[in-house]
């Protein structure tokens, strides 16, 4: 009954088309592996992951990917291919297709982006930035839109 009455609640609010909204604060992407969000209580559909450059990238190569990384020792997955974004200036929005073989979008310096076409299904554990980097300055807020699959599940920032 608690999931009809939450469903209900979800379509007069609007949240049923892309879900539910988590947003990180703006921080700079380090070199290696930063937690973005945070996955708990079950699975989650991600239906939109959206970057908007805050701080350019002063001339420094920085190639970036997103990756799910599973709770449990399951195996981390790339849910896109890493792209070189130092060109990218501030209020460039970065995302992903959805396909894992797909680089980070857009392939160059844009105010915008096609959405999300493939949702991606989540488990327990945290979505990820992988940078390559060093000495990077540049910045990034980060927006995530969810669907819960599992009663429980709930998405935060990292």
């Amino acid at each position: 009954m608690g999931r009809i009455i939450r469903w209900i609640k979800d379509i007069w609010l609007g949240k049923r088309y892309l879900g539910q909204n988590v947003e990180r604060a703006t921080a700079v992407i380090a070199n290696g592996t930063t937690a973005l969000f945070t996955i708990t209580g079950g699975r989650v559909l991600v239906t939109e992951i959206i970057g908007l450059i805050t701080v350019v990238f002063q001339g420094i190569a920085i190639t970036v990917k997103l990756r799910a990384v599973p709770g449990g020792g399951a195996t981390a997955v790339d849910l896109c291919a890493a792209r070189d974004i130092q060109s990218y200036a501030a209020g460039d929005l970065l995302g992903i297709t959805g396909i894992p073989t797909d680089q980070i979008e857009p392939p160059t310096s844009a105010g915008a982006i096609v959405g999300q076409t493939v949702p991606v299904i989540c488990q327990t554990g945290s979505i990820s930035v992988v940078a390559v980097t060093a000495g990077n300055t540049g910045q990034v807020r980060w927006t995530l839109k969810y669907q819960p699959i599992d009663d429980s599940a709930v998405v935060v920032a990292a």
